[in-house]
C-alpha cells in the first residue's frame, strides 16, 4: 500500500523540483502540528484540514489504519449471510459519512474484489470535501493497484451533515446506497450535541432502501465515540435493522492490530528523537446491522 502511497503523496502535495528529503521535513512539521491539535483539544474543527501538508501528514500517518479499521468490521461479518449477500453484488454503491480521504473505497474494493465484484462506487459526505478532494484520487489509485479491483470510482460531495433537513440530492444518493460507513466522526459530531446527531442520523437512516448494510467504527478511547455509536445502534434497533455485529461499549471493544510496517522511506518522521511516535489507539467499537 505504502509503494502506491508515497510517490503519490508526494506528487500530490510536493512543491516543483522540491527535495523528497526536504519535502518530508515539512510533512513531519504539520505532522507534529497535528498530534498537538488531537492532543489538547477535545474536538478538532475542521479548519486545520484546509491545509494541504496537514493533509499529506494525515494521509501517510492514518490512511492504512483507517483502511484496516473498516477492514475488521468486514472481517467480523465473515461468513455473515446477509452481509455476503449485499457485498457480493457485482455493481456495490457505497456512501461514506465524513469520508475524509476516502479509506472505506480500499477496505471495500478489497473485499469486493475477492467476491468476484465488477464495480465499486464511493460518495464522501463531508463538511470539508474541498478540502479532501485532492485525497480521493490517491485512495482511488490504491484501491485499483493494492487490491487490484477491476472498477473503482469515488466522488465527494460537500454536505452540512448535522443540517436540520437533509438536502433532497442527498436523499437521492442515500436512496441507492448499499452500504452506507460511519468511520471515526461520531466524536466530532456528538460534540456539536446529542440531539442534532440524532437528528441527522434518523433521517440518513430512514432514507436507507431495504436491505443496505450500516458499518461504523470508532475509538474506544473517547467517551464521545461511545455515545454515539450506541445512538446509532438503538436508531438502528428502533427500525427494525437486523444488528449483525455490535462491539458498542469499552468493556467489548475490539483490539485492531496495525499490521504493516512503515517503510523507512518516512519511518524517521515518526522517531523517538521527534517525540512523534507512530500510534494509534487500536482498541475500536465497531458495528454494523442491515436495514430491514
Amino acid at each position: 500500500m505504502y509503494e502506491v502511497l508515497i510517490p503519490r503523496v508526494l506528487e500530490a502535495f510536493a512543491r516543483p523540483d522540491e527535495a523528497e528529503q526536504d519535502f518530508l521535513r515539512r510533512v513531519q512539521a504539520s505532522d507534529v502540528r497535528l498530534q498537538q491539535q488531537y492532543r489538547t483539544q477535545r474536538r478538532v474543527g475542521s479548519e486545520i484540514y484546509a491545509d494541504p501538508m496537514i493533509r499529506a501528514a494525515y494521509l501517510l500517518r492514518y490512511l492504512g489504519h483507517y483502511t484496516l479499521q473498516l477492514g475488521d468490521v468486514l472481517t467480523g461479518l465473515d461468513g455473515n449471510p446477509e452481509a455476503a449477500a449485499v457485498l457480493s453484488q457485482p455493481h456495490l454503491q457505497a456512501t461514506a459519512l465524513c469520508g475524509g480521504p476516502g479509506p472505506e473505497l480500499i477496505a471495500l474494493a478489497a473485499l469486493h474484489a475477492q467476491l468476484g465484484g465488477s464495480s465499486l462506487a464511493l460518495s464522501v459526505l463531508d463538511h470539508n470535501a474541498r478540502h479532501w478532494a485532492d485525497c480521493w484520487p490517491i485512495a482511488q489509485a490504491i484501491a485499483n493497484t493494492y487490491p487490484r479491483h477491476p472498477a473503482v470510482s469515488i466522488q465527494g460531495l460537500a454536505t452540512e451533515l448535522l443540517a436540520p433537513a437533509v438536502s433532497p440530492w442527498e436523499r437521492e444518493l442515500l436512496q441507492q446506497t448499499q452500504v452506507m460507513t460511519a468511520m471515526n466522526c461520531l466524536n466530532e459530531l456528538v460534540g456539536h450535541g446529542r440531539a442534532r446527531l440524532e437528528t441527522a442520523l434518523r433521517q440518513r437512516l430512514d432514507a436507507l432502501p431495504a436491505g443496505a448494510l450500516v458499518l461504523a467504527s470508532d475509538q474506544a478511547f473517547y467517551g464521545a465515540c461511545e455515545a454515539g455509536i450506541q445512538l446509532l445502534h438503538a436508531l438502528l434497533v428502533e427500525r427494525g435493522a437486523r444488528i449483525l455485529l455490535a462491539d458498542i461499549t469499552k468493556a467489548q471493544c475490539h483490539s485492531v492490530a496495525n499490521r504493516f510496517q512503515v517503510p523507512g522511506r518516512i519511518a524517521w518522521i515518526y522517531g523517538a528523537e521527534q517525540n512523534n511516535r507512530f500510534r494509534v489507539h487500536v482498541q475500536q467499537l465497531r458495528l454494523a446491522a442491515r436495514m430491514p
